[in-house]
């Protein structure tokens, strides 16, 4: 259909011969022009070595022209294309088309299409892998961190350098991943300081109640006796005619009660939340003003003291509650060591640390019974302790003291007796209120 076009621009058959050696040149193709007769006037008789042909006989080229040999070597198809040249003169193009080579392609494309076959195959495997690498398996992994996220396991982490969705999906499931860990970690520290504080109230109502209990019990003995005496006395039982001796006796009870009771009210004070005013005491001056008072109880008891205290040595203290303290032990010690024994009092400083020792011969201690020496109304010797006439409260107030301060203190037993010691930091508490044990 070009060649056609490009006829039309000439005025005869000749002035486009070299269009038609081009045409036939690159198509291959073998072709003649017919006027409206039906006569074939190209290729002429001139550059033929035949004779005239006709429309389906075989036209073949001269030697020196460039036409190809019009012989067919199998299928052919012929077109035939309508021209007009220049002056108007109509002619006819036939062009007809050797089919050898595209059967030959055609089988040979026929042969080939296993190996392109497979060659799809394996190019489709490769960017399923690919697809499957690049998309499928990030998601997959998003897959897997957020189950564990489900059953709060933290611990997954997802790393990849990609921007595209799936990479900012990815950076966001970690972030919220850490956001729950720490709330998680933070709830479960929170639950587990809850579980701390509740143990330790329910362990403090349950102290609370077993001291309130063995209160009750102590109070209830001498009660009983004052019953016993007043009742004895009132209905005129034989034996009681002696009014006088048993009200002595009631009176013995009655002030063994208000001691009990006061030492009660005591343990009250001290387990409450009263602030504590803590300031610069000379612990010296307090131990003499302590080993006085109990001067009158060493005589009583035949016993010697010997005390290696310094002049002066300061500390931060709350000054009443540590004369109370080192008043009971010191009256323990007296209380519970034989006649003509000894008490021993140490005082010292050391490391930032004001340490007290007090010890008193010719008594020890069972084992199983010093982890008890500091609860409430504990007697390690029943009988014996009875008549010492303390209410079982005295190392209960110490302990009590002692952690008010935030002191270290304990009780062992020596080669000699026992021994009571305190360790007392020089500076102030941080915490200024009185804590429960």
């Amino acid at each position: 259909m070009h060649l056609a076009e490009q006829m039309t621009d000439f005025d005869n058959i000749d002035d486009c011969k070299n269009e038609l050696v081009d045409f036939s040149a690159k198509t291959n193709a073998t072709f003649w022009i017919e006027d409206s007769n039906g006569y074939i006037i190209y290729p002429n008789e001139m550059s033929m070595e035949t004779s005239t042909v006709s429309a389906d006989q075989t036209v073949t080229f001269d030697e020196d022209e460039s036409f190809v040999d019009m012989q067919s070597s199998g299928a052919t198809t012929t077109n035939f294309y309508p021209i007009t040249l220049k002056n108007s003169t109509a002619y006819t193009l036939a062009v007809q088309t050797d089919l050898f080579v595209v059967q030959q392609a055609t089988k040979v494309l026929l042969s080939i299409l296993p190996y392109v076959i497979l060659m799809i195959f394996v190019l489709s495997l490769l960017c399923s892998w690919l697809y499957t690498r690049y998309i499928t398996r990030p998601i997959v992994r998003l897959s897997r961190i957020s189950k564990q996220m489900a059953e709060l396991n933290f611990s997954g982490q997802c790393n990849t350098t990609r921007e595209d969705e799936l990479g900012c999906l990815t950076q966001n499931l970690n972030s919220l991943s850490a956001s729950l860990s720490t709330a998680l970690n933070d709830l479960q520290t929170a639950n587990q300081q809850l579980k701390i504080d509740i143990e330790k109230e329910q362990a403090l109502e349950q102290q609370r109640v077993d001291f309130f209990s063995a209160a009750s019990h102590e109070l209830k003995t001498p009660l009983t006796i004052l019953k016993g005496h007043l009742a004895g006395m009132l209905n005129g039982v034989s034996g009681y005619e002696n009014h006088t001796e048993y009200m002595e006796r009631s009176f013995a009870v009655v002030e063994r009660m208000e001691k009990l009771v006061k030492e009660v009210l005591y343990v009250s004070k001290v387990d409450g939340t009263k602030k504590c005013e803590y300031k610069t005491v000379d612990i010296s001056e307090i131990f003499r003003v302590q080993i006085a008072t109990v001067t009158d109880l060493l005589e009583k008891k035949k016993q010697s003291l010997e005390a290696n205290i310094p002049d002066r040595l300061y500390c931060e203290a709350e000054q009443v509650q540590m004369e109370r303290a080192i008043q009971n032990i010191l009256v323990n010690a007296i209380r519970y060591s034989p006649s003509g024994e000894l008490i021993h009092i140490s005082l010292f400083e050391m490391n930032d640390m004001i340490r007290g020792e007090i010890e008193n011969t010719g008594v020890h201690i069972s084992g199983d019974a010093i982890p008890h020496l500091f609860d409430a109304f504990y007697r390690a010797d029943t009988s014996r302790n009875r008549n010492t006439g303390g209410t079982g409260l005295g190392l209960y107030i110490v302990r009590k003291i002692m952690e008010m301060h935030h002191a270290k203190y304990g009780i062992s037993n020596t080669n000699k007796g026992v021994l009571f010691w305190f360790e007392l930091s020089c500076k102030q508490p941080i915490d200024n209120s009185i804590q429960n044990p």
